[in-house]
């Protein structure tokens, strides 16, 4: 019985791993994921460019990085943003790596609606850019990432880029910053003012 088994798998195994070879970059281990990819699993179609990309498969992993994007997978978007904003794998070109950030911000992407908030930030060229930047860290900082309400607190605390300092504000996201970090056992002491006071 187990003879007749091996002699049925046998080529089964055969077929299955000439499939899972048939693209220079693919291998046994990516096939079934490239099946959920090529099926418009962005989640797959992600995995794969990732896989492919650490494997040294630039052009097939930029392929399916950007069909991913296309359906609005909000790490993707992240990646190909900073692909673009570096200059890695592609040709730089910012404007677009920041469309592409600011699209993920707005899908809900942690991370970008940060990075993204720092860029208007630096960039700074009108209150409305200023505006925009606290909201994406207000944004960030509501999803529980503690450096966007950390930099909401110094930007309200100092009046940097050109906030009216307001230190009540301050405390209360130097506060909602030091609950974010008991979360995750990080302490961020050292990274608030001891000597804000709150006047109301």
């Amino acid at each position: 019985m187990l003879r007749r088994l091996a002699i049925v798998m046998v080529p089964f195994i055969a077929i299955f791993a000439a499939k899972a070879h048939a693209g220079s970059c693919i291998g046994a281990g990516e096939y079934l994921l490239k099946q959920y990819a090529q099926k418009g699993d962005p989640q797959a179609q992600y995995q794969l460019s990732e896989t492919l990309s650490a494997e040294g498969c630039q052009q097939e992993a930029m392929r399916w990085l950007q069909r991913a994007v296309s359906q609005d997978h909000a790490e993707a978007t992240f990646i190909l943003g900073i692909r673009y904003i570096t200059g890695t794998g592609v040709t730089e070109d910012l404007l677009r790596g920041l469309n592409l950030m600011e699209k993920a911000a707005r899908i809900g992407h942690l991370e970008a609606q940060f990075q993204y908030a720092m860029v208007l930030l630096d960039s700074s060229v009108s209150h409305d850019h200023r505006d925009q930047a606290l909201y994406w860290l207000g944004a960030a900082a509501s999803q529980g990432d503690t450096k966007a309400a950390l930099t909401l607190g110094h930007i309200y605390a100092a009046g940097l880029h050109g906030v009216e300092q307001h230190t009540c504000q301050a405390s209360d996201w130097f506060e909602a910053a030091t609950l974010l970090a008991s979360d995750v056992n990080l302490d961020i002491s050292n990274l608030i003012p001891d000597d804000l006071r709150c006047d109301t």
